[in-house]
This record gives C-alpha cells, structure tokens and sequence, in this order.
C-alpha cells in the first residue's frame, strides 16, 4: 500500500519531468522553423519590393511541410504595395501557440496565438 501512494504522490513530478523536456524541444523547433519561412520570404520580398500571394503561399507551405500545421490557422500579412529601395517592409505570420507546458495537454487551450513581427529593407529598383 506505501508503495502504491508513494508512486501516486510521485507521478505528476515523473509526468512533469519527462515531458516538459520535448514540449520545450517542440516550442524551439516551432519558433526556429517560424524565423527560418520568414527570412525566406523576406528575402524574396525585398528583390521583388514587396510581399505578394505566393510568398505567402511558400511560407504557409513551409510551415504546413515543417510542422504539420493546417494552412487555415495560419495567418500571413505583409507590406503589398511596391517599395523603393532603401524602404522598410513588415510581415507578420500567426501561428497557433504550441503547447510549452505539462498542464497544457490536459486544460482546454484558450490561450492566444503566437504572433512574429518582422521588418526587412527593401532592395527593389524601380
């Protein structure tokens, strides 16, 4: 009987300490690959002096290749209009917020979504 109450007592600390490692792994590994899509797509971005369907359409693909996201909770916005060298252009991507804690998988998640702001100079000539 001491045995049994003793792992009892001790299983959410063996649950905690064995998972919280790979959800941080997981969390890195989403935030790596989300800087990784955006840097591609800015890159792109600034020769072509803007941000348009298909760029969005590589980062979304990216993503979706990377992490199994599904492509309608993901959300890409950028600077459309046409830049002129020397000019700044932003993007923002929002992703679903991965699970970063044990308690996470067993609450209902409310929580909000994982936004990244990025600017880049435009190298575009007219």
């Amino acid at each position: 009987m001491n045995e049994q109450i003793s792992i009892l007592l001790l299983l959410p600390f063996i649950l905690w300490s064995s998972l919280q490692g790979i959800l941080y792994s997981n969390y890195t590994m989403v935030d790596e690959a989300l800087k990784i899509g955006i840097y591609e797509g800015q890159k792109e971005a600034s020769l072509q002096g803007r941000y348009d369907v298909e760029i969005y359409d590589d980062i979304k693909g990216y993503l979706v290749d990377v992490h199994n996201f599904d492509p309608s909770k993901i959300e890409v916005k950028g600077t459309e209009k046409i830049t002129p060298r020397g000019e700044h252009m932003s993007i923002q991507v929002t992703i679903p917020r991965p699970v970063t804690s044990v308690l996470g998988i067993f609450t209902p998640r409310n929580d909000s979504p994982m936004i990244v702001k990025k600017e880049v100079m435009s190298e575009y000539l007219p």
